[in-house]
C-alpha cells in the first residue's frame, strides 16, 4: 500500500459508505479500503507509511480499535467522519492523539463528509449525500433536510434507493468499485452499468424473504428473530421481519467461524428508544461489541451468548412498551 498518498477506509456494505468514498475521491483521489465490521481491525494494520491523508468513514470504531489508528496518525493525518453511537472516551482519546474528529449522531455519514468539504466539493456532489441520505433513511437530519431542498426529491429518492438496493445484491468489491468511480465523477447512480438489474433483482428477493420469513421467523414478546440461512444478507433480513412478522424490532443472526455470532436489528420508525445504544450496552454485557443508528445496529458475540442476548433485548423492550 506504499505510494499511495490519501486513502479512504469506509463501510463497505451499504451505500452510504461507498457514497462517503467516492466523495473523498472526488475531493482529493482518495483510494477506497472497503471494510466490513469483521475485518475492520486488519484493514487498520495494512495501513502502512508513506501516506499523507487517511480517512475512516462511516464505520463505529470500538475501543479495541484506537491504537491501530493512533498507530497510523504517527505518520499520516486522520480524519473520522461517522455518525454511529460511539463507546465511552473513544472519540477523546482519538481527539487528543490529533485525529480530527467528525461526529454527529443525526444524519448520515457521507452528508457528513459533504458539508465539513462543502466549499471544496461543490454543489454538483451535495447531490451525492442526498442519495446517500435515502439509501441510510436519514433523510430528515438537520444537515440532509436543508440538503434535499437543493434538488428535486422525487429524483434523488429513487436514485439513492436504487444504489441502496444494488450495493446489497452485488456484494462484490468489483462492482462497489465500479459504483464509487461512477459516483465520483458525478454520473446518476441509474446510468452505472448493472446497476438497474441488480437493484431490481433485489427488489425480487426481498418480496421472496418476505413470504418465506412469515412461514420460519418466532416471535418473542415485541421482537421477531430469525437464523439466516446461507447467503442472506442479515441487515435486509431484520428489516423485512418488521414488514413480515408485524413486530417492533426485527432481529437476524448468523453464526460464523471462531465461535461467534453476529446479529442484525432493524426497529419501526416514531419510537424513542436508541436501538444503537441499546445493542452496544447488551453486546457488552454479552461479552462481544455492537452499536449503530437509532433504527438500526449490529453486533458481534460469543455464540453462547444469543440467548441471554435476545432475551435480555425483549425485557427491555417489554419495560419500554409497558
Amino acid at each position: 500500500m506504499t505510494g499511495i498518498p490519501v486513502v479512504c477506509i469506509s463501510h463497505g456494505e451499504d451505500a452510504d459508505g461507498l457514497t462517503c468514498a467516492s466523495l473523498l475521491r472526488r475531493l482529493n483521489g482518495a483510494r477506497p479500503l472497503l471494510a466490513t465490521y469483521d475485518d475492520l481491525e486488519d484493514v487498520l494494520k495494512s495501513v502502512v507509511a508513506p501516506l499523507d491523508e487517511v480517512y475512516i468513514c462511516d464505520l463505529n470504531v470500538r475501543e479495541g480499535l484506537v491504537d491501530e489508528i493512533i498507530r497510523i496518525r504517527g505518520f499520516a493525518s486522520v480524519t473520522l467522519i461517522d455518525h454511529h453511537p460511539p463507546s465511552e472516551g473513544v472519540l477523546e482519546r482519538l481527539a487528543e492523539a490529533g485525529v480530527t474528529v467528525v461526529h454527529s449522531l443525526l444524519d448520515c455519514a457521507s452528508v457528513l463528509v459533504y458539508d465539513h468539504f462543502r466549499e471544496e466539493l461543490g454543489r454538483q456532489a451535495g447531490r451525492l449525500a442526498a442519495y446517500a441520505a435515502w439509501a441510510d433513511q436519514f433523510e430528515d437530519g438537520p444537515i440532509a433536510t436543508l440538503l434535499l431542498r437543493e434538488y428535486d426529491r422525487q429524483l434523488v429518492q429513487n436514485e439513492g434507493l436504487i444504489l441502496a438496493h444494488a450495493a446489497i445484491n452485488r456484494p462484490t468489491e468489483e462492482f462497489r468499485l465500479q459504483v464509487i468511480d461512477a459516483l465520483s465523477a458525478l454520473k446518476f447512480p441509474h446510468r452505472v452499468p448493472e446497476i438497474l438489474e441488480a437493484a431490481t433483482n433485489q427488489l425480487e428477493y426481498k418480496a421472496w424473504l418476505i413470504e418465506a420469513l412469515g412461514k420460519i421467523a418466532t416471535i418473542k414478546g415485541n421482537i421477531a428473530y430469525v437464523e439466516a440461512e446461507k447467503g442472506w444478507p442479515i441487515g435486509t433480513v431484520a428489516g423485512l421481519l418488521l414488514d413480515a412478522m408485524g413486530t417492533y424490532v426485527g432481529v437476524c443472526y448468523v453464526k460464523k467461524g471462531g465461535g461467534l455470532v453476529n446479529i442484525s436489528l432493524r426497529s419501526r420508525r416514531g419510537f424513542s428508544f436508541h436501538l444503537g445504544e441499546i445493542t452496544n450496552r447488551i453486546a457488552r454485557n454479552q461479552g462481544g461489541f455492537g452499536g449503530g443508528h437509532k433504527r438500526a445496529s449490529g453486533a458481534s458475540i460469543p455464540q453462547g451468548g444469543l440467548e441471554g442476548f435476545l432475551r435480555d433485548f425483549e425485557e427491555e423492550l417489554r419495560e419500554k412498551f409497558d
